[in-house]
């Protein structure tokens, strides 16, 4: 693609300013929220002008079951406590029952809870710019548009004392269970302890305060403003489309897409959604098609390409991120493939529905002060990190164009 460097600085420059706009014009933007839709709305209105087509779908969501787990095992853990005293079976299963949430909302971002809580109305958004001539490969840029609530211990005192706030309850969890299986083994299952399993029992009460501050973990009275995560995203899909537009760039086989998903937040809901609500859409047999996923653009000493999603428990496309990674070297850079050990990204619900998907990410592992507090706003971009990342963009769409996956 033929895009001069001054407009690909203006692209960047774009980006900052759309960031910046629409955390002040459009407020709080959790999963569902009256901000969130009405950033989607907004973001929709840009890409009718950049776009030949937009389309706008919604679908309903439950924004606090994805850490409302937290409150579950906090509760159980704390009542196992208790029950340690006259009933220790009791708190293995009070145990096994707050794990459960745990397990099913953030280690396989089922809808395991979601049941439970209050549902709102979320949506997708997504433009695209249409070849000259038939539809021969597609490439979907993808961003969230939502933010997330705030981790409450990691603005408080940063990452160790954020890590520490989920270490301390999972000590706590494996101790009291093994005090109950003690307790049972010497005890009984049911009944006052005596000897070692007593004091083991007393010992445990140390674990409460811990456990109480685990109803913390999520400030669902705080939203971050989400600048980087993932507003960077959303607006390097936009700005893709954007530079095409200007610029009157078509391909003659090639589709061009931008993919604004919505809860992501909530456990990857918007891009579950429409794979659900478009499940032909990047599976038909005559369009090669790949979904790249954008994720927190802030720091490119740390921008990898994700191998891996889900916990390290989702494998996505090797092709594709082999087509970034010759992108990234085309601009000096050896990008490395990594793995979102804890958490995931959308790309993992395109790659669990059979798309072909990778993600590009530049966040430390060790996350920085910004990540999921109300730091994450529009004046701590990285205009640099864009600017490669677009870069990039650019280049992995040519390839595309013009070799497909596999040359």
């Amino acid at each position: 693609m033929d895009i001069s460097q001054q407009q690909r600085e203006e692209g960047v420059k774009f980006i900052c300013d759309e960031i910046e706009h629409v955390i002040k014009e459009f407020g709080d933007r959790d999963p569902g929220s009256e901000g969130e839709n009405k950033a989607l709305d907004y973001m929709r209105s840009q890409l009718d002008e950049f776009s030949d087509e937009t389309h706008r779908e919604s679908y309903k969501v439950a924004p606090h079951a994805f850490f409302g787990w937290t409150y579950i095992t906090a509760t159980c853990a704390l009542i196992a406590i208790v029950t340690l005293f006259f009933a220790p079976v009791v708190s293995v299963v009070l145990l096994v029952l707050g794990l459960l949430p745990m397990i099913g909302e953030f280690v396989f971002y089922k809808e395991a809870i979601d049941f439970l809580f209050k549902k709102r109305t979320s949506g997708n958004v997504m433009g695209t710019i249409k070849p000259t001539g038939e539809v021969k490969r597609r490439v979907v840029l993808n961003g969230h548009s939502d933010a997330v609530y705030e981790w409450h211990w990691h603005y408080v005192g940063g990452y160790k004392l954020f890590l520490t706030s989920i270490i301390i309850p999972v000590i706590a969890v494996i101790y009291i269970a093994v005090t109950a299986i003690v307790a049972m083994a010497m005890n009984g299952v049911v009944g006052t302890p005596s000897g070692a399993p007593l004091y083991m029992a007393i010992a445990s009460v140390i674990f409460v305060p811990a456990l109480l501050c685990f109803y913390m973990f999520a400030d669902h009275k705080t939203v971050v403003p989400g600048a980087n995560d993932n507003l960077t995203a959303c607006y390097m899909a936009i700005a893709m489309l954007k530079l095409m537009h200007d610029n009157d760039i078509r391909f003659e086989h090639t589709e061009v897409v931008a993919l604004v998903t919505g809860s992501e937040e909530a456990g990857l809901r918007g891009a579950k959604a429409f794979c659900k609500l478009n499940p032909e859409y990047g599976l038909e047999p005559n369009i090669e098609t790949i979904f790249v996923t954008y994720e927190t653009l802030r720091e490119l000493e740390h921008l990898v390409i994700y191998n891996r999603d889900l916990n390290g428990t989702v494998k996505v496309d090797m092709p594709t991120c082999e087509l970034v990674k010759r992108a990234a070297a085309k601009n000096g850079m050896d990008l490395k493939y990594g793995s979102v050990f804890a958490g995931a990204t959308d790309s993992a619900a395109f790659a669990q529905a059979g798309r072909k998907s990778t993600c590009i990410a530049a966040m430390a592992p060790e996350v920085k002060d910004y990540y999921h507090t109300r730091r994450d706003n529009y004046d701590n971009l990285s205009p640099e990190c864009l600017s490669k990342v677009l870069d990039i963009t650019i280049d992995f769409i040519t390839e595309f164009d013009e070799k497909g996956l596999n040359g």
